[in-house]
Formats: structure tokens, sequence, C-alpha cells
């Protein structure tokens, strides 16, 4: 195993999952120390900071590794911080979901996770762009996107709670019309929601894109049509499987490039967080080998 001879640096998100990560970069540290390999740590204070601290410490290109002790709003952040630039990136899971880390192999601890940095063992991984953001798991517009909007009015957080929020939509919510154009497939009819992915699982663990590779190339559309209230709540446990895709009222391909407008300005979740503006139009495409990230 090789000695990591560089100071690493490491960004921290304390209130992520409810401050949880607290405990996760206390035994990160302890760990570092007893290792004897040297770091820097950068503490996120508001929203959008881990960008702007991410900026600082990459931009001459001398950081070799940087890990991020959050979610995935605060990887988001910090990969716009950094894109572009060489540097390779470890991905704490102390966030309330941790969707992108899912695809990174299982994780088995942070002892495990250093012994994986120690030998080098990265992985190169697609991005997504929308409206020139970054993006590593999915963009949502609609449905899903109001749901992450009510659970932040309510300050809720976790799996639980956004299953509790799904079921207040789904009888408050208006389906939109929405005009989607790629290279592949065509789209233009109403919509209950409308997602981009790049990674499998969104929300916690719901596989909303089932075939979705962040190594392949490729984005996973996945489109619900208006849905019978019934039908929609006897088969909503599909999603977790990913066996949802073979109800009439999914629409699913992939593809490089997807311009969309939609008939109204909506919320727009990147990566489960919101946008500050709604919108009605958005272009969105695929960055392949974007990140080179640290295996689990």
């Amino acid at each position: 195993m090789n000695k990591i001879k560089t100071e690493l640096q490491v960004i921290v998100n304390p209130v992520a999952n409810r401050g949880k990560s607290k405990l996760l970069f206390e035994e990160l540290t302890y760990l570092l120390e007893k290792r004897g390999i040297r770091y820097s740590c950068h503490i996120t204070e508001y929203p959008g900071h881990a960008t702007l601290l991410t900026d600082k410490i990459t931009y001459k290109n001398e950081t070799e590794i940087l890990l991020i002790v959050g979610g995935d709003g605060t990887y988001n952040e910090v990969e716009n911080g950094c894109f572009g630039r060489k540097v390779k990136l470890g991905h704490i899971p102390a966030g309330s979901c941790n969707d992108f880390t899912r695809e990174l192999g299982l994780w088995k601890g942070l002892d495990s996770f250093l012994d994986s940095v120690e030998r080098d063992n990265t992985m190169l991984v697609d991005a997504g762009r929308v409206n020139n953001r970054i993006f590593l798991t999915n963009i949502g517009a609609g449905f899903d996107a109001q749901i992450i909007h009510d659970m932040n009015v309510r300050n809720l957080k976790g799996n639980l709670a956004y299953v509790r929020m799904v079921f207040k939509n789904l009888f408050g919510f208006k389906c939109f019309h929405a005009e989607l154009s790629s290279l592949e497939k065509s789209f233009d009819s109403s919509l209950l929601m409308l997602t981009i992915n790049n990674a499998t699982t969104y929300g916690g663990g719901f596989k909303i894109a089932p075939l979705a590779n962040v190594q392949d190339g490729m984005l996973d559309v996945c489109l619900i049509s208006s849905i019978n209230k019934a039908k929609f709540i006897i088969n909503f446990p599909k999603v977790y499987s990913g066996s949802h895709l073979g109800l009439e009222e999914v629409i699913y391909w992939k593809t490089k490039k997807l311009k969309s407008n939609l008939d109204r300005k909506l919320p727009i979740q990147v990566d489960g967080e919101l946008l500050p503006d709604r919108l009605d139009n958005f272009d969105i495409e695929i960055i392949p080998d974007a990140f080179r990230v640290f295996r689990f």
C-alpha cells in the first residue's frame, strides 16, 4: 500500500444529515492522524460555500486529493467548484440520501475507504450539465422537485419523509405539458414528472433509472405521464426495485443531449437541491469522464 505524501484537503458540511456528519468527520480525522496522513480542513458555513471553498483550493491545479464529508448536495457544490481541474475526489457518505456514492461500490467504513485512497483506487465518472450547472445524480422537474420544495419548507429529511411528501403531492400536484427533443426520441404530452439521470437512484435509494451507469457516457430520461392515483399507489413500491419501467405511463430512453420546454415555470431539483429560480425550459447534456473519484 502506498503512503500518501501529499497533504489532503477535506471539505466538511457540518450540518449534513442533521449534524450527524460531525461524527464521521471526527472519526476521519482520528484515522488520518493515526495513519500519519497530513490534511487541512475547510468547513462550509452556508449553502453554496463548498463551491467557493473548492474553487479556492483547486484553482492552481496543485491539490491532488480532495475529500468531501457531506451528502449529494455538498458533492454537487464541490464538483461545480472544481470541474475541469486535475483533482481526485473522495466522497464520504455523510448525508441523508447519499445516492451518488451508491455508484462507487459498497461502503465498508472509513478505514476501508482510506485503504482505497492509499492504493489510489480510482475511477472516471460522467456528469451531467443543465444550463451550465454540473450534476452527478439527476435533475428533476415537476412532481419530484415539488416534493423536495415541500420537504425544505417543513425541514424534513430522509427516505420516510420523502415517501410522506410523495403521497401528499399525489393529490395536490397538477400535471404539466412538456416538449422534449433529443437525437434518439422526442416527446410532446402531459407529464407528472420528468427526470434526467446520470445515476440509478435518487431520494435515498429510489431506483428511478435502473439502467443508468455513471460510466456509459449517456443520460437516462425517465418520464411519468398522468397516472390514475390508485394505480400510482399500487405501483409506487416498484420504484425501489426499478421494476416500474414496465408501466405504460413510464417513458424511458438514453441520450447524450436533451432540450426541454414546459408550459409553465416549475421548481427544478439538481442532485436533490432546488435551483434558486423556477424554469420553463432548459438544455441538458452528458459530460463523459468528468471527474476522477475514489472507489469504495
